[in-house]
């Protein structure tokens, strides 16, 4: 096959992977999810001159993806899918990388269809439409392990220096970095339990690789020992192991999770419809038995030594979910994507060498080709064809009724997002009037204060509600307080009676509090 035909193939695949993440991307779920906003108003605050800290807000979030976000936003302006777009890019790059590292341990084959894995199935396609960085962490891990198989086979020690920089970058960009240290440790443990000689020839390499990721990792440590409470009060919220716990009890954990955590690849996978299709597992059924048959192929001998690189790194890190509450969690176990679809693809290949050899190529090709267009099928269908991300749930997840108060403001405005629009519309329609907003709605409104493309007074038009306000214009409108909007009518010096539309309602389950988030009062 040649180099161009390669190039066509992954060429096909990285499409389909676009299309898949692409697709409704700047209207689909209408609305904003918290840590979404939270990271665009940090990114806002980039583009007017400040900086983050290593380590920002209450819960410790790493620097990288801000910067990323924010150059987004630079070109797009304040639309979910500024901020959503740099994470769908990494989804995409993933998908390359994968390809790359299992071609480089496996071959073409194996790479085209861990490619075409990772490109159709819904967790890293999902990963990818939601705004928070933890697919930055699987797309630099995949890049890392790829140069690091490359730099075994060559014996290059700057290949061995690069993959020390992108494992050390990895400290910046989602918490589960806390386990590459350990797991470049276990993999190196592992491959000298065998005599090995290339192993020595790069001790020198790996040494160095160490180094640099000791290095490049090391502001990130000062600035976490120097916060503790911020850098580790989530994770220890989080575990589900604590001090005192008996010893009965510990042992049951260990098997609930280790249960929960298992069958997240083919009977129930993670419920949070912000991660996924609530309750789907990893693999649909077509990919099953070929999951199962690529771990077995690992066994064998000529694959073993690869096969214990790959699975002591999926070991490691499906550790974040194991410890945690709430397994299987799809964010705290994405540190496996990339080596996770290389499973499949061999089982994939192996049956298709199989069924060549014992019946013929075109049965061969029928089946396994069969399985993978029924993967990709399946994907389509449950995420695009159902609808998902029309749903109600997926639209109250992502926070939709408190998004609300931003896109109605932009919409009188004719400004910002609108609704559907990938870049903001940057000037006001004239003559949209005059609107003003309640502070005790706006303050605690991050979504508001993201999506529309500025402040309260420093936008023509756009005032803050409050006392003394000049309400004596022909038209207007008021998103208040419920409780405040007695007092704000009576204030309304119209000839006409306003109207009042009522506002969104929230629902916060585990309270089992409802209320009414604001009213629009026109005139």
């Amino acid at each position: 096959m040649t180099k161009f035909q390669e190039a066509l193939i992954i060429t096909g695949i990285v499409v389909i992977a676009a299309v898949l993440r692409l697709w409704g991307i700047a209207s689909v779920p209408a609305a904003l999810q918290y840590d979404e906003a939270v990271n665009g108003l940090t990114a806002v605050r980039i583009l007017s001159g400040e900086h983050p800290g290593l380590l920002t807000l209450k819960d410790g979030r790493e620097p990288i993806h801000f910067y990323l976000v924010s150059a987004s936003i630079a070109v797009l302006g304040r639309t979910p899918g500024a901020l959503r777009l740099p994470f769908v890019t990494g989804s995409i790059g993933l998908v390359v990388v994968v390809w790359m590292l299992a071609r480089e341990l496996f071959g073409s084959k194996v790479g085209w269809m861990t490619a075409l894995l990772c490109a159709v199935t819904v967790w890293p396609v999902y990963l990818g439409r939601y705004g928070t960085r933890s697919v930055f962490f699987a797309l630099l891990a995949a890049l890392a392990l790829f140069l690091v198989v490359r730099a075994w086979r060559l014996q290059a020690i700057v290949l061995w220096i690069a993959a020390g920089l992108l494992f050390g970058v990895l400290h910046y960009t989602y918490p589960v970095n806390f386990f590459v240290l350990p797991a470049c440790i276990l993999i190196i443990v592992g491959a000298s339990l065998h005599r090995n000689v290339v192993l020595r020839k790069n001790g020198l390499g790996i040494a160095v690789m160490i180094s640099v990721i000791i290095l490049v990792a090391l502001p990130m440590w000062i600035y976490r020992s120097a916060s503790l409470t911020q850098s580790f009060a989530r994770p220890q919220h989080l575990a589900v192991f604590y001090a005192g716990q008996g010893f009965m009890d510990f042992i049951n954990t260990i098997a609930a999770q280790t249960v929960l955590v298992f069958r997240m690849f083919f009977l129930r996978g993670d419920t949070n419809p912000l991660h996924n299709i609530p309750g789907r597992p990893v693999f649909d059924a077509a990919m099953t038995l070929p999951l199962l048959l690529g771990v077995a192929v690992l066994a064998m001998l000529r694959y073993r030594r690869r096969g214990l690189f790959i699975l002591t790194w999926t070991a490691v890190f499906l550790l974040p979910t194991f410890l945690s509450k709430g397994a299987p969690h799809f964010l705290r176990a994405v540190g496996i994507l990339p080596v996770l679809f290389i499973f499949p693809a061999l089982g994939l290949m192996y049956s298709h060498n199989w069924l060549r050899n014992v019946i013929n190529l075109v049965v061969a090709n029928i089946l396994v080709g069969g399985l993978m267009a029924a993967s990709v099928v399946v994907t389509v269908r449950d995420l695009l064809l159902r609808d998902f991300l029309h749903e109600s749930y997926v639209f109250q997840a992502y926070n939709g009724p408190e998004t609300s108060l931003g896109l109605q403001i932009n919409r009188r405005m004719g400004a910002g997002w609108t609704g559907k629009n990938l870049m903001a519309k940057t000037i006001p329609e004239d003559g949209f009037g005059h609107i003003w907003v309640d502070p005790s709605v706006w303050d605690g409104n991050p979504y508001a204060q993201f999506l529309v493309p500025g402040q309260l007074d420093a936008i023509p038009g756009l005032h803050t509600l409050v006392e003394g306000a000049d309400l004596s214009y022909d038209a207007g409108v008021i998103f208040v307080h419920p409780q405040n909007t007695g007092l704000w009518l009576e204030r309304i010096p119209s000839v006409e009676k306003p109207s009042v539309e009522p506002g969104p309602w929230f629902y916060e389950a585990a309270g089992d509090v409802v209320y009414r988030l604001y009213d629009i009062v026109s005139w």
